[in-house]
């Protein structure tokens, strides 16, 4: 075999194992992809998590599972919740993985949520995600910036009207009863528009 020929092997070779392993990159995002869809289906984010995490480090530009990532993240289960009988490092220590988990969450919301408002801004659940955002920085104690994101969720989709009702409970624990009593009332109201549409 001459020197040409040889040549002409390997790049057969080389092509040859790179569609090879393309498609055993393809067939395992696929297998991924509908393992997410099931677990999400039967409402097992937090069983979604490792699968989505390995999905991202193989596909790392997809929005659409960068959300579904932070949605897993917000409903996550797994995470030990301190109870008032340990010593004190360890609810800290709890305490702090919960708050982890849910900045994490709000970052990946923070980014894709908006970068979707860009790309697509009459996808017809962007309510829903500033909705599940909007609880990533409630329960991470941001309620100001919750009570934005709940207004905007329901501006983008008035069916979310549970988003006044949200306000409205913010407004109550901080202690501004007048702006409570009119979020309370628009979810009445709203609550009330729904029926009769129905």
């Amino acid at each position: 075999m001459n020197f040409s020929n040889l040549i002409w092997f390997f790049i057969v070779v080389f092509i040859s194992l790179n569609n090879l392993y393309s498609q055993s990159k393809r067939d395992q995002s696929r297998a991924l992809r509908k393992e997410v869809f099931r677990l999400h289906k039967e409402d097992l984010e937090t069983d979604s998590i490792p699968f989505l995490e390995r999905y991202l480090e193989m596909n790392p530009t997809e929005l659409y599972y960068k959300l579904l990532y932070a949605k897993a993240l917000l409903y996550r289960r797994d995470l030990p919740v301190p109870r008032i009988e340990e010593n004190i490092e360890s609810r800290t220590e709890k305490s702090r993985a919960i708050k982890m988990n849910y900045n994490k969450a709000i970052e990946l919301f923070a980014e894709n949520v908006i970068h979707l408002q860009k790309v697509k801004p009459r996808d017809p659940n962007l309510g829903k995600w500033y909705y599940l955002w909007a609880f990533s920085e409630w329960f991470s104690d941001n309620k100001e910036k919750a009570i934005l994101l709940f207004r905007k969720a329901v501006r983008l989709d008035y069916r979310l009207t549970e988003s006044y009702y949200n306000i409205a409970a913010l407004y109550e624990s901080t202690n501004q009863m007048r702006d409570a009593e009119i979020f309370w009332k628009k979810y009445e109201k709203a609550e009330k528009e729904l029926e009769e549409e129905e």
